[in-house]
């Protein structure tokens, strides 16, 4: 009730108004306050992490071969930075407007653009167009695959929530990541010899 009743049934309307301002009041803060975060955290996705998940995906494929250098990690930051950033931005803009249209088309679409950060590690001068396009050709029929792949690794995700954090970070999340790239280069090999 916005109002409170007195004992003689009377409604105190100064308990009511006090309740609506603090309702505003919590409103308005949650408001600015995740306007706020939103100004700190997606700069910082976009123009930081988008560009080191193309670092670390070329870290990993590197490493199927043997050859690979941490400082592969910071790739993108010195070659084509800008077509990086705006392909990943891209990618992500997208899988959240499919989300939009209830959530299940948007983890389609997420599993059709899973390629472009190894493409962008790959050939870092590939256009927007191009990466869209030879994302999609490489998950073509091989959506549920990669589903597997990532459902495979549940039990270790909830092996590491219970050590908080500690074996995800040291051992299942390279290991994670080592898998999906070998899967990039499966398919890539798939591709080329079809």
């Amino acid at each position: 009730e916005w109002c409170a009743t007195m004992p003689d049934g009377s409604i105190d309307a100064g308990k009511g108004i006090a309740l609506m301002f603090f309702i505003i009041f919590f409103l308005m803060m949650f408001f600015i306050i995740l306007a706020v975060m939103l100004l700190i955290v997606l700069p910082l996705e976009i123009l930081i992490v988008n560009p080191l998940e193309v670092g670390v995906r070329r870290f990993f494929a590197k490493n199927l071969k043997g050859e690979a250098n941490l400082r592969e990690v910071c790739f993108a930051f010195d070659h084509h930075y800008k077509n990086a950033v705006k392909i990943m931005f891209f990618r992500g803009l997208y899988v959240f407007l499919w989300s939009l249209l209830f959530f299940i088309p948007g983890i389609v679409k997420a599993y059709e653009y899973r390629m472009i950060p190894y493409l962008i590690a790959e050939n870092p001068e590939i256009s927007k167009e191009e990466a869209f396009a030879q994302s999609h050709a490489l998950m073509e029929g091989n959506r549920w695959k990669a589903f597997i792949l990532n459902l495979s690794f549940l039990g270790w995700y909830i092996l590491s929530g219970m050590t908080f954090g500690i074996l995800g970070m040291f051992y299942v999340n390279p290991y994670a990541a080592q898998a999906k790239a070998a899967l990039y280069q499966k398919l890539k090999e798939q591709k080329l010899f079809a």
